[in-house]
């Protein structure tokens, strides 16, 4: 039996405190596969956000059709957006909630007190 899988869109972060990295360290707890697609760069300490790198939509779109053709996944978590023009790109590209549950979990903050996402 194969284990199941989740699709994880959010971004990257350089102190590894949070994003992508922390879910996949989760979902691997749980044994739980991980697939993935990368809204942004971050690079931040556990102090401070230094800059963010937000991919363009296209790509984020590309990743997330590409992660939903070559795997059923059984469910979708979302974290870091970014930008407007991120979370448009994700919207357009997701499938019916009807069909794979979708949980997001907005970041608005980092801990350090760095924006992530804009106004």
């Amino acid at each position: 039996m194969t284990a199941p899988r989740v699709l994880i869109i959010a971004a990257t972060d350089s102190s590894g405190g949070a994003g992508l990295t922390r879910d996949v360290q989760t979902l691997t707890a749980w044994r739980i596969e991980a697939s993935c697609a990368v809204t942004a760069v971050t690079v931040q300490t556990d102090h401070e956000v230094r800059t963010t790198h937000v991919l363009p939509a296209d790509l984020i779109s590309a990743q997330i059709r590409a992660a939903l053709a070559d795997h059923t996944v059984r469910a979708i978590k979302i974290g870091m957006l970014a930008t407007a023009q991120c979370v448009q790109a994700v919207c357009a590209s997701l499938p019916s909630r009807d069909l794979v549950p979708i949980v997001l979990d907005p970041v608005l903050v980092a801990s350090s007190g760095g924006r992530l996402l804009d106004e």
